[in-house]
């Protein structure tokens, strides 16, 4: 779509909690690579609290950490046209990947399992699948809406982290939400080791070719109506906001 757009404007409907949010939020498919060679999709399941969804990411817009549930710190939403990706679908090492901070995976035990995580893909069965988590940078530099790599006009605070508010560097001083994306894989069905490959080595492999893990990536697209998601950004919202609206249409 054409940046100039306004897709909070043209969408008329939208699969999102709330009925403001039209944005576009990507990350890649899941595969089992079988023992005989076959590929196998692995579905989503919903994360907890959104039981009876059919799978689907978790976002999250967050004013403080996760776990501070005032959500009370002063940010700045994102503009309409603002679009921004992070992580490297080429990354195929540690190495390369600690350049992304909090691109991670965590192995569930169950549904509520949030630790430990790790930069690569799990290296044994997981009981209730594995959780793709993928966390954006919160400093913005004020004046792009979007840049050739999608990724320049963002920066990570300059020590510290968001959580801990650590401050954002004087390139990009404009302190943002902190964008969020869990993804939990069902990849129970694919416990059984005897359908692992004979070498051992984990199964599982992202839609562009990666085996390792390293090239998780998400591209975020903003598409809230109006001012809604700074009215929202400026309340004290955790998992409801009483300045937005349940979506009306389901598709």
């Amino acid at each position: 779509m054409d940046p100039k757009e306004d897709i909070g404007e043209k969408a008329t409907c939208t699969t999102c909690q709330f009925s403001e949010d039209f944005s576009n939020y990507w990350t890649a498919v899941l595969f089992f690579r079988a023992r005989n060679g076959s590929y196998h999709r692995v579905p989503q399941v919903p994360n907890i609290g959104f039981e009876g969804s059919n799978g689907g990411m978790t976002v999250y817009y967050m004013q403080d950490g996760l776990g501070n549930y005032q959500q009370t710190s002063k940010v700045t939403a994102f503009k309409q046209g603002f679009r921004m990706l992070i992580g490297e679908a080429s990354y195929r090492s540690k190495q390369q990947a600690t350049r992304f901070r909090q691109i991670t995976y965590t192995c569930l035990e169950d549904l509520g399992t949030r630790f430990p995580e790790s930069m690569n893909f799990p290296t044994k069965p997981c009981p209730a699948g594995i959780m793709a988590n993928v966390m954006f940078p919160t400093c913005w530099d004020g004046k792009n809406l979007d840049t050739p790599d999608h990724m320049s006009h963002m920066a990570y605070p300059e020590s510290g982290t968001f959580e801990s508010g650590g401050p954002c560097p004087a390139s990009h001083p404009v302190r943002v939400s902190q964008l969020m994306y869990e993804t939990i894989w069902d990849t129970s069905k694919f416990n059984d080791k005897e359908l692992w490959p004979e070498d051992g080595t984990q199964p599982f492999v992202w839609s562009m070719g990666d085996h390792t893990g390293f090239g998780s990536h998400g591209d975020y697209v903003f598409g809230w109506k109006g001012d809604s998601l700074q009215r929202a950004m400026d309340s004290a919202c955790y998992v409801n906001c009483p300045t937005l609206r349940p979506r009306a249409c389901r598709r």
